[in-house]
Order: C-alpha cells, then structure tokens, then sequence
C-alpha cells in the first residue's frame, strides 16, 4: 500500500465483499453507511478479520474473543426459508404514510434514509411550483421539512440521493439544463451545487458521499464536485460506465430502453479495481452489486454470485412487460410482482396489492410502496429489515 488513505480502501472494500452476513448489515445502517464515521467501523471489523482469519478466510470476529473461542463456538443455523405476508414476516419494516400532509400537500415516498426515516417528496396540487423534500419519521408518525424546492425549477424524478448528512437533488432549468442542488438532511436552504448543459445534462443516477455529489451520464461516464460547488471533474477510469450507488459503478446501465444488455463489470470507483462479471450465455439483463446478480433467461429470472456460482430461480420479478433490470437493492433484497425475495435468508415477504411501486430515487431505491386504502400508503422500508442474523 503506498497510503493510509489506499489502505482504508482495501479494509473498505474487504467489508463489502464478505459473506452474505456482512452484507445484511446495510439493511440495518442503509443509506448512512455512506457517512465516514460509519465507515471507519466497517474498515475496522474488515481489519480484524483479515488480521485473526487471515486473508484465506472471509468473515469478521464479533465476539473480540480469542482463537479458542472462534474454535470452540458453533456456527449459527442459516435462518430458515419462508413465505408469510411481509407484516408478518419484517412487521417492524412497514408503516402507513398520509398522502396529505397536515397543509394539504401531496406526498410520496422517495427512499429510506434509516430504519425509521424515508425520505419523502411533497407539493401543493394547485402550486406545482411549490414542493419540498421531507423526511417521514414512522415510529414518530410525523415529517419535519428538509428544505423547499427552488420554485422557478422543475424537479426531476428519479434523481434523489441522500447520506446521513445531506440531499441533493436535479431539477429542470429549461432545454439541456440541468441543475444540482443540495441541503443538509436535517433541514436548511437549498443551495446550488452547479448546472449542466448540453450533452453533459442527461443524467442516469446521482449519489451523496460527505462532502461531494457524483452522478453518471446516460451515455456513460461518472462526474463529481464538491458540495460547496467548483468545476465538475470527470473520473477518468469511469469512462463508459454508470452509477450504481457510491463507489460502485457498472457497465451496464438500468431502465426498460436498455435493459437486455448484460453487464460484465463491477467497478470499485475509490479503489480503481473491476470485478468481472460471469453470467450465462444465454441470459439478458445481468445486472450486478457487490455480492449478487439479478437476471433473466428463457427460462425465467435467475440469481447468481458475481462468479457465476449459486445459481438460483426465481419468479415474479418486479417489472412490465418483462422484469426490470436491477441488481438487488442494498445487496440482498429483489422486488417481485407481488412482494420483496430476501436472497439472505431464502425468505419471501408477500404483499397483497394490486399495484407495487418502487421509490423513484438517482440510486437504487430502498422503499416499496402501495395503497390498500384511500388516503394513505403502505411502505415497505428495507432499511428496517433485520440482520440474516
């Protein structure tokens, strides 16, 4: 390693390429896993790990105990697969959210931002001009403002993206403009980060880390600046490709135009390193996190380890005509028709709704939603979902 800095990334994306365990850990910490305290941890455990099991072994010691105990202490039991209606199932996940606000606003869920908080879009149907960004407390059963929406600008759906710290957000500035906006997630003004033109103003995905605001463009390539503002800079190893969630990027980008293309690439932005992606011949749509890929073939939709290896049917998968191509949200949950797969557990939560509706976010989206009765959404926020464990 030639720095400290290179050495976090290595410990960083170690964490990210544990086992399965590891990687149910987002769904407890969720969009804040970005934030760099939360990552220290996660470097933290990945370096024990290496340091106790030694870089043959994957896993990370919880326990702080010594050699002996990691001998002496039994493996746990792989969780049990299931089938139950998702109250049932992850009843501390779902919630009812309003779709009026108290001031008559409309509401939609965007994305989860922890396991009791969902970003949420609001805005007056006669004042299109007037809406806000808030965030939806469940176990309060109450928002606080996040900040109003500049009013001369359209907002644009999906392009959302938040860490435990800030939002940013595009809006419409006219034809082949596009500004970038942000505001601390704990309430304050809008503030412009800069404005895209032209080619350089059609935008696939947008993400959040601390202190910097990085996005792709449909044709390829991923930009950054910093919050405070400045010049866009391009990442120049990130030529072609699209953002998945930060620091992961893909050479395949998602959505119903291009979605039969396969991706053979998983690319780690802050470390400058690809996975290769091994799918089948015969399969469309590959899309690929961390640890799982989402695809289809002739004969239905399929799960598999980037390396080709635990391949798994699976039904139902979320999307029409034919299923999305996605990879599995916070690396372990797929979207179906008629509820979530839990690829950790084997587990499916069903949901009876006529219509699912996935959050509209700039990155992958951790909220479900559906209205079983007037007035109000049922929301599925996976960032609640427990550990595997």
């Amino acid at each position: 390693m030639r720095s400290e800095d290179e050495l976090i990334g290595a410990l960083r994306a170690a964490g990210e390429h544990a086992p399965d365990d590891g990687g149910d850990l987002l769904a407890g910490v969720a969009l804040r896993r970005r934030r760099r305290t939360r990552r220290r941890v996660r470097v933290l455990a990945a370096a024990a790990a290496v340091v106790v099991l030694s870089v043959g072994i994957r896993g990370v010691l919880l326990s702080g105990g010594g050699e002996g105990d990691l001998a002496t202490t039994p493996a746990p039991e792989p969780p049990t697969p299931r089938s139950a209606p998702v109250e049932e199932l992850w009843p501390g996940a779902v919630f009812t959210l309003p779709m009026e606000a108290p001031d008559g606003a409309r509401r939609v869920p965007m994305t989860g931002i922890s396991p009791t908080e969902v970003l949420v879009l609001a805005w007056m149907p006669r004042e299109k001009a007037r809406s806000r960004l808030e965030v939806y407390d469940s176990a309060a059963g109450r928002s606080r403002l996040v900040a109003e929406l500049p009013r001369s600008r359209q907002f644009v759906i999906p392009s959302v993206a938040a860490d435990g710290r800030n939002v940013v957000w595009q809006v419409s500035a006219g034809k082949s403009v596009r500004e970038i906006w942000t505001a601390p997630l704990a309430g304050g003004e809008a503030r412009l980060v800069t404005e895209l033109t032209g080619g350089r103003s059609d935008l696939d995905a947008i993400s959040v880390n601390d202190d910097q605001v990085i996005w792709s463009e449909r044709s390829g390539g991923v930009w950054r600046v910093p919050l405070a503002g400045g010049a866009p800079d391009r990442i120049a190893a990130a030529d072609g490709l699209h953002l998945l969630r930060w620091p992961w990027a893909s050479d395949a980008p998602a959505g119903p135009d291009l979605d039969d293309r396969n991706q053979t690439v998983l690319v780690d932005l802050t470390l400058i390193t690809s996975h290769e992606v091994d799918s089948l011949p015969e399969a469309k749509g590959v899309r690929c996190g961390p640890h799982w890929c989402l695809g289809r073939r002739a004969g239905g939709s399929f799960l598999q380890r980037i390396n080709g290896s635990d391949l798994r049917a699976i039904d139902g998968v979320f999307g029409h005509p034919k299923p999305l191509s996605m990879a599995p949200l916070l690396n372990r949950f797929v979207p179906l028709k008629n509820g979530v797969h839990d690829v950790a557990t084997g587990s499916t939560a069903t949901i009876e709704a006529r219509t699912l509706a996935l959050g509209a976010a700039g990155e992958p989206s951790t909220v479900i939603y559906w209205s079983e009765r007037r007035g109000a959404y049922e929301v599925l926020n996976l960032a609640a979902v427990p550990s595997a464990q």
